[in-house]
Order: structure tokens, then sequence, then C-alpha cells
């Protein structure tokens, strides 16, 4: 009988290595009870390294998984915040219609289409508590310092949560002015004055838009630092470290001060 192991096939007393370990990790199903010991057999082929081999590419084949189900979960963020812009898109545009229908008349049709909004603004709520829930899951470090709103809008500015934990502090900090930022970078390659935008998605949280002008840099570089460390912990090791938002916080209370 053919037996399908973790480190390869076993038949007739015979053991054909497998030649991707962690392919073979996942293909390891067999009845049980088997009529041998994998780890007798296992040993014939790696001696003493039969254990560590085994700790090795069991590890690796969890952080695999981890990683496969983080980028499902942070493509779904990224969906459900194009699909809250589709739907904020169309309420407003819905709301100008629905005035100028009881401009002209009200009745029965125009109250139902009223609800009908009413009730794509119900679902577009449901899909915020969703963001939320799924942010606190993939990137609670993130979120912890400028909420799940915010982080979700950086990670669908990025791409993905791996992008996001590949991204310096500097790129971070303007992530979503782009435009203004390639503006006066244009304007400066041909000698003129330009702006340079100093924040860009972040600016939306009361820790920099509450914050004097001239103080809002200094305030958007550092949330910037701590945001790149809290990427790159949620994307490898997804642990939440409170400390990277009281420093944030600490940093706020310090500049409102001055």
């Amino acid at each position: 009988m053919r037996y399908n192991l973790w480190f390869g096939v076993y038949e007739n007393g015979r053991v054909e290595k497998s030649g991707d370990l962690r392919r073979s990790f996942l293909n390891a199903h067999n009845p049980s009870p088997l009529p041998f010991s994998v780890s007798e057999v296992g040993a014939e082929v790696f001696g003493e390294e039969y254990y560590p081999t085994l700790r090795k590419v069991a590890i690796s084949v969890a952080q695999m998984l981890v990683e496969k189900e983080l980028r499902r979960e942070d493509r779904y963020v990224i969906a459900l915040v194009r699909t809250l812009d589709e739907i904020n898109n169309t309420a407003n545009l819905l709301d100008e219609k629905l005035r100028e229908l009881k401009e002209v008349k009200e009745s029965e049709l125009v109250r139902e289409f009223e609800e009908k909004i009413l009730e794509l603004k119900r679902f577009r709520g449901e899909i915020e508590r969703e963001i939320e829930v799924v942010m606190r899951k993939i990137a609670p470090n993130v979120s912890e310092i400028v909420g799940e709103k915010i982080g979700a809008r950086l990670l669908e500015k990025a791409g993905s949560l791996e992008k996001l934990a590949e991204m310096p502090a500097s790129t971070i900090q303007v992530i979503g002015a782009e435009k203004s930022l390639f503006k006066a970078l244009a304007r400066m390659r041909k000698g003129r004055k330009a702006k340079v935008p100093k924040h860009g998605v972040i600016f939306q949280h009361p820790f920099i838009k509450t914050l004097p002008k001239k103080k809002r840099g200094k305030m958007a570089r550092f949330m910037a630092g701590k945001l790149a460390i809290a990427a790159r912990i949620d994307y490898f090791k997804g642990e939440l470290n409170e400390k990277l938002a009281e420093e944030v916080r600490g940093k706020y209370e310090q500049l409102s001060r001055k």
C-alpha cells in the first residue's frame, strides 16, 4: 500500500523522499492508525535530524498558511474600502436626485425611493463595522495607532499589508497625497517653487489635523515612523504592541503643550 508521509512516499518498505517537504507535509493524509511508526521510518531517512527537520518544516508551513490567510484578508479589506467609496458616491448622487424629485412632487414612489436610500446608508454602516473587525484581526497595531478606518485606507492605498510593511516612513507619511507630491516635484524639476505635501491619509487623524499648521509636519513624521514599525509587526507577528500607540499619544500631548 502507498502512504503519503510528510517527508515523502512510503511503499513496500521503501521511501521516496520528497523534493518539496512543505508540499508533502500538506499532502500527508493517510488512514489511521498506520501499520508502522512514521518517526522510525523518518529516522531511517534523516537520522538524528528527523525531529529538527520536522519542526523546521512545520514552522515553515504554518508561516506560509498565515501569510496566505493574511493576503486573503487584506484583499478583503481593500475590496470593502473600495465598495464603501462606491456606496458613498452612489448615496450622494441619489440624495441629489431625491431632492430634485421632492421639489417637483411628494408621492408614494418618492417616499419608497427615500427608504431605499436609507437602506443603502444602513448597509454602508455594516460595511464600516466589518472593516473594523477585520482590521483589528490583521492589523491590530496599525489600527491601535490611527484607528481602523484610516488604517484600512492606508492598506487600500498601499495595495496589501505586505507592501505597507515594506514602505519607509517617508512614503507612509504622504500616502494619499501622491497627486500633490508629483505636481510639486514636476514644478521643482522645472525650477519653480512648489509646496511638497507633509501628509496624506494620516492627516484625517485628530492628532494631526487639530494641531497648529506649523506642528502638523512634525507630528505626521513621528506618526508615520511608528506606523512603519506597526505594519511590520502586524505582517510578521500580528501581536498587539500598545507601546507604539502610547508613544504617538505622548508625542501629540507634547506638541499640544508647546
